[in-house]
């Protein structure tokens, strides 16, 4: 059976520019390490392990806030 999941889907976030900012801060703080010290060893999500597919959604979050205005240095 083929897959029926999205290959990507769209999160609106309605945030006050604190919070935005708040969040790019704390976005840019987040390393790979730490994404793999919280990730479940045993899980995977398309036989990626879950420490790498959170790294990935956080660059991914990171980039969409700095084309959204927010991109801390």
């Amino acid at each position: 059976m083929a897959d029926s999941q999205p290959s990507t889907i769209t999160i609106t976030l309605i945030l006050p520019p604190d919070e935005a900012l708040a969040l790019a801060q704390f976005v840019k703080r987040i390393d790979y390490g730490a994404c793999t010290r919280f990730a479940n060893v045993n899980a995977s999500y398309s036989g990626r392990a879950e420490g790498d597919t959170m790294w990935s959604a956080i660059c991914l979050l990171q980039r969409q806030l700095a084309d959204a205005g927010f991109a801390p240095r």
